[in-house]
C-alpha cells in the first residue's frame, strides 16, 4: 500500500512543478484532495471547468465558417450568374471550385459541364508590337479596360471576356498607342498588334518636299508635234491640187495616150499628198495626246506616228500610251 500511495502522489507533483497538463494528471487516476479542498466524495472542481474550456474554439468557428457542401452550392450558382452577366473569367474559375471531389457528385458533374463549355467559349488573346522599320518589340507594357494585363509581350494567349476591350500599348522609348478591339466568343489566340513608329525617323519638312506638277501648262512636245502637223496639211493642199491640175490638163490634151514619163510625175504627186495627209493627221492627234496630258498632270504620254505608203496612196497609223 506504501507504493500505491507514491505512485498516486506522482502526478500531483508534476502538476504543482507546471511539467504536466491537467488532464494528463487527471487521466492517470484521481488525485489526493490536497488541504482546504472538499472531501473524496465531493467531485473536483477543476475537472468539471475543464471540458468546456478545451470545446470553446470549436464551437465558435462552426459557426463562422461554411461548409464544404455550402461552399459548393454557392459555386455553382456563382457559374451560371457570372456567365449570364458576360463574366466567362469568373464564370470559369467558379466552375472549377465546385468541381473539386469534396462537393456532392451531381454538382461536381454539372460543374464539369460547365467548366468544359467555358473553356472553349472563353476568348483568348495574344499581344504583338512591331516596329516601323521592321522587327519585334517585347518591352511593351499592355493595359486593358485601365488594368496591366502584362508588363511586357511574351506571345503567351490571355483570357478575356467577350466584348468591347480598350488596350494601351506603352514603350519606353517610342511612347503608348491606343487601341479598341472587340474578342468574341469563341476567339482563340487572337492577334491584337500594333505598329510603333521610328522615333529617330526624319519628318521632311516642308520646303524639302517635292513641288506638286504643275497643271494648265502646254507641253513641248504639243507645239512640236502641232508645228509638224500644220506643214504636213499644208503640204497635202499643194501636192493634191498640183495633181489634179495636171491630171485635169493631160486629160484634155492626150488623154487616153498619155505619154507615160508625163503622167508618172502626176502619180507621185498623188501619193506625197496621201503621206503628207497622213502625217498631219497623227502630228495633230500627238500634239492634242500631250495638251491633256498635260492638263491633267501625268507625266505624259508616248506618242508614236507611222505611215506606210501603198500603191494607191499611203497609210497613217498613231500609237499613243498614257
Amino acid at each position: 500500500m506504501k507504493t500505491i500511495k507514491q505512485w498516486r502522489s506522482a502526478p500531483l507533483l508534476l502538476l504543482a512543478a507546471g511539467l504536466l497538463p491537467s488532464g494528463v494528471a487527471h487521466a492517470k487516476g484521481p488525485a489526493t484532495p490536497a488541504a482546504g479542498t472538499p472531501a473524496a466524495g465531493t467531485p473536483a472542481a477543476p475537472a468539471a471547468s475543464a471540458a468546456p474550456a478545451a470545446e470553446a474554439p470549436t464551437n465558435g468557428e462552426s459557426e463562422t465558417s461554411k461548409s464544404p457542401g455550402e461552399l459548393c452550392s454557392a459555386a455553382y450558382e456563382r457559374t451560371q450568374t457570372e456567365k449570364l452577366a458576360g463574366h466567362y473569367v469568373a464564370a470559369k474559375a467558379a466552375a472549377l471550385e465546385c468541381s473539386q471531389l469534396v462537393c456532392n457528385s451531381a454538382i461536381v458533374q454539372e460543374c464539369v459541364h460547365f467548366y468544359s463549355a467555358l473553356e472553349s467559349e472563353t476568348p483568348t488573346l495574344v499581344f504583338s508590337a512591331r516596329k516601323s522599320e521592321g522587327g519585334e518589340l517585347t518591352d511593351v507594357r499592355v493595359e486593358m479596360d485601365g488594368k496591366v494585363v502584362a508588363q511586357q509581350i511574351t506571345g503567351r494567349p490571355i483570357t478575356v471576356d467577350p466584348g468591347l476591350h480598350n488596350f494601351v500599348f506603352v514603350h519606353p522609348k517610342r511612347g503608348l498607342l491606343r487601341l479598341a478591339e472587340t474578342a468574341r466568343v469563341g476567339d482563340k489566340a487572337r492577334v491584337v498588334e500594333v505598329t510603333f513608329k521610328d522615333p529617330n525617323a526624319k519628318v521632311a519638312s516642308t520646303g524639302e518636299q517635292a513641288a506638286p506638277a504643275k497643271k494648265g501648262g502646254v507641253p513641248v512636245m504639243t507645239w512640236v508635234l502641232g508645228g509638224v502637223g500644220v506643214v504636213a496639211l499644208g503640204s497635202f493642199v499643194y501636192f493634191r491640187t498640183s495633181g489634179v491640175n495636171d491630171y485635169n490638163e493631160l486629160n484634155d490634151t492626150c488623154s487616153p495616150a498619155c505619154n507615160p514619163d508625163d503622167v508618172d510625175p502626176i502619180r507621185k504627186k498623188f501619193t506625197y499628198s496621201y503621206i503628207s495627209l497622213g502625217v498631219g493627221a497623227a502630228s495633230i492627234a500627238g500634239a492634242a495626246a500631250f495638251y491633256f496630258a498635260g492638263r491633267s498632270g501625268d507625266s505624259g504620254p508616248s506618242v508614236q506616228a507611222t505611215v506606210t505608203p501603198r500603191g494607191d496612196g499611203a497609210m497613217a497609223g498613231l500609237k499613243a500610251t498614257f
